[in-house]
C-alpha cells in the first residue's frame, strides 16, 4: 500500500481520515442516485458528483496504510492479511466509477444507469470481504 500519511500521523488520524474519506463517497453516490432515479431535478450537478466518485474511489488504493486497522475502524483485517484481494477491489471500484463519470459525460441514461449497477456492485463487493457490518 502507498502510504499517504507522513511519519507524525498518529493512526487514529488515519482512521478519521479514511472514515471521513468514506462518508464523502457515501455522500457522493447518495447525491448521483437521486438524480439517477429523478428524485430531485438537479441534473447540473450530475458531472460533479461523478467525477467527485471517480477520484475518491481512486484514492481507495491509498487510505489503509500498515497500521491503521487497529482502533475505531470498521475495516476488516482483512484488509491487510489479503492486501492483494483488497488491492484489486479497490482497483474494481475506481473503475466502474471511472466508467460511471464516463457515462454521465456521455448524457445516455441506458448507459448512466448500467455503470451506475456495476459500480454499486463493486461497493457492495469489497464491504462484503474488507468492511465489518453496518449495524444499522
Amino acid at each position: 500500500f502507498a502510504n499517504f500519511a507522513s511519519a507524525e500521523s498518529k493512526p487514529a488520524d488515519v482512521i478519521k481520515y479514511r472514515h471521513a474519506v468514506m462518508e464523502s463517497l457515501a455522500a457522493n453516490i447518495e447525491a448521483l442516485s437521486m438524480i439517477a432515479f429523478n428524485k430531485v431535478d438537479t441534473t447540473d450537478l450530475y458531472q460533479s458528483h461523478a467525477d467527485a466518485l471517480a477520484s475518491g474511489t481512486a484514492e481507495l488504493k491509498n487510505l489503509f496504510p500498515a497500521g491503521s486497522g487497529e482502533g475505531d475502524t470498521h475495516a476488516l483485517p482483512a484488509v491487510w492479511e489479503n492486501p492483494d484481494d483488497f488491492m484489486a477491489a479497490a482497483a474494481a471500484s475506481a473503475d466502474a466509477f471511472a466508467k460511471l463519470s464516463e457515462a454521465v459525460a456521455g448524457g445516455d441514461n441506458k448507459a448512466i444507469m448500467g455503470a451506475f449497477a456495476v459500480a454499486g456492485k463493486s461497493c457492495k463487493g469489497c464491504h462484503e470481504k474488507f468492511r465489518e457490518e453496518d449495524d444499522h
